[in-house]
């Protein structure tokens, strides 16, 4: 039954009170919207603590890159620096660049031994990377515990997407270490807060996806 105290409300004022209704709605929606966005820092700062405690005294078998956004190249020779005799992988790569073109581009702040490097590319998104990460891991037998780089804000869907596709059977351990973002950017902020909707979004591909499906 309508509420009487609407009965007498003049056009002006049920119009305010539809757009106040509206705004909080909106309000409690970016609300958790933007704590869900916060949980994609924990989870990263997580990972990226699990990742330092496990190879303090050993190295990762392989290193993969999931290129897209800047940093993400000489983070991963850094921690190359760190496990001399570890196996670099880079997915995605511009196909115009080559190992060469990286190692002229890096090798003054990162020595590079270019026959420990591998690229591929073919990967033009997320679900690609993981995709050729897993055939490559495939095509070798010597890698088991693999530590993947990219963002702090990317990690949480590179987990989720490798989780679903990778098979129970398979021995491989990921890790996962992110660089560090500056959210006091907007640009940056902005790309965090895509982020949510890109997860929502795997989310309900890898739902459909067929789990017996030969990737």
């Amino acid at each position: 039954m309508f509420s009487r105290k609407y009965v007498f409300e003049s056009k002006k004022t049920r119009s305010l009170r539809y757009l106040k209704n509206v705004l909080s709605i909106f309000s409690i929606v970016f609300l958790f919207y933007s704590l869900f966005c916060f949980i994609f820092i924990i989870v990263s700062d997580k990972e990226n603590v699990l990742a330092k405690d496990s190879f303090f005294h050993s190295s990762p078998d392989l290193i993969v890159v999931f290129t897209g956004d800047l940093g993400r190249i000489p983070f991963a020779l850094k921690k190359a620096q760190l496990h001399k005799d570890t196996q670099l992988f880079i997915t995605g790569v511009y196909s115009k660049n080559s190992i060469n073109s990286i190692i002229a581009n890096y090798d003054k702040d990162f020595p590079i031994d270019k026959d420990k490097m591998k690229v591929d590319y073919l990967a033009r998104n997320t679900v690609e990377n993981v995709i050729s990460t897993l055939r490559f891991l495939r095509s070798q037998d010597e890698f088991k515990r693999i530590l993947i780089i990219s963002h702090d804000y990317h990690i949480m869907r590179i987990k989720l997407i490798m989780e679903n596709l990778k098979s129970e059977t398979e021995p491989y351990q990921f890790f996962y270490s992110g660089v560090k973002t500056d959210y006091t950017h907007f640009r940056n902020l902005k790309i965090l807060y895509k982020e949510v909707y890109k997860l929502i979004r795997t989310y309900g591909f890898l739902l459909l996806w067929n789990s017996g499906q030969e990737i």
